[in-house]
């Protein structure tokens, strides 16, 4: 059976009475609030990092980056990722060249498709490091909590080696014949 959708005024209407055509299958619509919750806590493990607006009609994931550059880079990835699958244009917006906030939505319906979280979970298989990018959790302190883990990597990496020459030196010590 042949299944067309016809075209009114520029407003595509399904082969449905009344229902209008969307590639997201949601009638037109955003994903309800509560509908978002639940995918949201579903895909959690996947999803780490993310975060809705207050509408719940984006997710949104920030970023520090080392080199602008490279944050470039990381935005053409992600739209080349995009291109290649959800074609819904993600939003960045990259901030005194260090902070780095990524929008996903679907235009077309002005909210949340599972479109989006499909997309969002490709972005979290990336490897930031790799695009000298921290992901971060607060956009107003952002450099705080940059600077806090940096102390805190600086903290370990000095508890690591005064265990190791605690650890050498105790060795050369049951070595020693009195």
């Amino acid at each position: 059976m042949l299944r067309r959708s016809f075209s009114f005024f520029n407003k595509k209407i399904s082969t449905k009475y009344g229902e209008k055509c969307c590639r997201y299958n949601q009638n037109g619509q955003p994903m309800p609030k509560e509908k978002v919750k639940a995918i949201m806590e579903t895909v959690k493990p996947f999803m780490q990092g993310w975060k809705l607006n207050e509408e719940h009609t984006q997710l949104i994931r920030l970023f520090y980056t080392r080199n602008y550059l490279m944050a470039v880079q990381f935005i053409k990835d992600v739209a080349k990722i995009d291109a290649l699958s959800t074609r819904n244009c993600p939003s960045f917006h990259l901030t005194k060249g260090e902070l780095l906030r990524l929008e996903v939505y679907s235009p077309p319906i002005n909210g949340l498709s599972q479109v989006d979280f499909d997309l969002a979970m490709r972005i979290n298989q990336m490897n930031f490091e790799e695009y000298e990018m921290e992901p971060i959790e607060d956009e107003v302190n952002y450099r705080r909590e940059i600077r806090m883990r940096a102390q805190q990597r600086q903290s370990e990496e000095m508890q690591k080696m005064l265990a190791e020459q605690f650890n050498s030196g105790a060795a050369s010590h049951t070595n020693c014949k009195h």
